[in-house]
């Protein structure tokens, strides 16, 4: 027979098991929240890496694509400049290897463009003083404003000449004028090869 006490433990037990069980489902219902929400995260953090990783890739596709743009460009460039190299450089061989008469002509242009009044000695190559027309010097020594002679020394020069006015040179070679012009005839040259 069951004594008051009895039933008393046995309400403890039957409470304390009722406790038992709702704090385990509670427990539980916990666990699967916390285990519900870290898969959460996961799949967003996975989500995230997935993103970054492809942006990553297409940043590196981008930075390869804008090397090998620029590398081709630089390429397209380098043969441009070759060929204007090229351009101006036949154009210095044609003007110095023009027939007599007609590079004679080119000087005596150079020559009343570039003389300033005074006396001046006009000097050219041993080439260019051996194939000198007749009637260059006296052409020379008759331009306005100026007193020019053609010396009979040759100059240690290529083409074209140099004007000397009482130790100051002017300098008419092909290769000074050349270089001197050079941005303007690399302009022309890319202009006519280039459009």
């Amino acid at each position: 027979m069951a004594t008051g006490l009895d039933r008393i433990i046995e309400r403890i037990r039957e409470d304390a098991a009722r406790r038992a069980d709702e704090t385990v489902e509670a427990a539980n219902a916990e666990a699967e929240k916390t285990l519900a929400e870290a898969e959460k995260q996961a799949e967003s953090d996975a989500a995230a890496l997935l993103e970054a990783a492809k942006k990553d890739d297409e940043a590196a596709a981008q930075r390869a694509e804008a090397s090998a743009e620029f590398a081709r460009r630089k390429a397209v460039l380098a043969a441009k400049q070759e060929a204007i190299r090229a351009v101006v450089a036949e154009a210095r061989a044609r003007l110095a290897a023009m027939p007599d008469a007609e590079y004679f002509e080119v000087l005596w242009g150079l020559l009343q463009k570039n003389a300033a009044p005074g006396k001046a000695e006009m000097r050219l190559s041993a080439k260019d003083l051996a194939r000198k027309p007749a009637d260059f010097d006296g052409k020379a020594a008759r331009l306005p404003g100026t007193e020019i002679t053609v010396s009979t020394v040759p100059a240690e020069i290529e083409d074209g000449f140099l004007l000397v006015y009482d130790g100051i040179d002017i300098n008419c070679t092909f290769d000074a004028l050349f270089s001197a012009q050079a941005d303007e005839l690399s302009d022309i040259a890319g202009r006519v090869l280039f459009g």
